[in-house]
């Protein structure tokens, strides 16, 4: 498709299949951005779907991912709260849509044992909306006879890497590092840049970003201080992942919440809600 669109973008791509047949595209080259290529985004499932024809379930059609945002509100009222999150969406979605002329897509408690919020006077919830909805949101909202706050809200759990400091449990928005690390060598400055000293180096490590280049740039990880880059899955630090964990003995996850800014990081897995 990037070829007969006559694309000057690198063209290639490492492609995921996941077990419900979703597709992720990764740009080999960590030089180029994503974003590069979004003019092209929209054609991608349409060729996907001119090569994979199909024409009833359980086999769907190609679409692109949704790009929603997802908002914190907080400081609902504990008398206005629902009890599911299927009645959250219903009564939200009305409530927003007359103060905001804003349509939300999905709702849900930013504290997922809704048992403990009872003991509360008040509640937050997570909504999802458009991009070019959130400057609207932001940074407050008229609901229930008052005004709430409104924030962006950042899901992560312990395997959650950052793509700044490379370390776990956290996403980029919130790092606290005040410079970005390489997880090639771990030297403090991002991975685009390259990091070999060496002006002859026989591998180029010197022009761009290589994993072990030469003796001049020896990989090293930031997290754990091993010869391997801080993305290996081989990394002594990374955390198991939720599919090598016993199955929760209780049916709700207690949240960790930062203390600087408001996202949800669960501590055992729970399915995302079907949006």
């Amino acid at each position: 498709m990037l070829r007969e669109a006559n694309c000057s973008l690198p063209r290639s791509r490492k492609a995921i299949i996941n077990d419900t047949g979703t597709v992720t595209l990764i740009v080999v080259d960590t030089t180029v951005q994503a974003a590069s290529y979004a003019q092209y985004f929209e054609a991608v499932p349409t060729k996907l779907n001119k090569a994979f024809p199909v024409t009833e379930n359980p086999w769907l059609r190609f679409r692109l991912a949704p790009t929603s945002v997802q908002l914190a509100i907080h400081s609902l009222p504990i008398n206005y709260m629902p009890y599911q999150d299927e009645g959250l969406f219903n009564y939200l979605s009305d409530c927003i849509l007359t103060s905001k002329d804003i349509t939300i897509s999905a709702a849900r408690f930013l504290n997922l044992n809704t048992q403990s919020c009872m003991v509360k006077h008040a509640y937050s919830v997570v909504v999802n909306v458009e991009p070019d909805a959130v400057q609207t949101m932001l940074s407050s909202i008229y609901l229930f006879g008052n005004t709430r706050t409104v924030e962006r809200a950042y899901s992560s759990s312990a395997i959650t890497q950052c793509q700044k400091c490379w370390k776990f449990g956290h996403v980029k928005p919130l790092c606290k590092a005040e410079a970005p690390t390489c997880p090639l060598c771990s030297l403090q400055h991002t991975m685009a840049e390259p990091s070999c000293p060496n002006p002859s180096c026989p591998s180029g490590g010197n022009l761009k970003a290589i994993l072990n280049c030469c003796l001049a740039s020896p990989a090293r990880c930031s997290t754990c201080g091993e010869a391997h880059s801080a993305g290996s899955r081989d990394c002594s630090e990374r955390p198991p992942s939720p599919k090598s964990l016993p199955a929760p003995t209780n049916q709700e996850s207690p949240l960790v919440l930062d203390p600087d800014q408001m996202h949800v990081q669960p501590v055992t897995p729970r399915a995302d809600p079907p949006y």
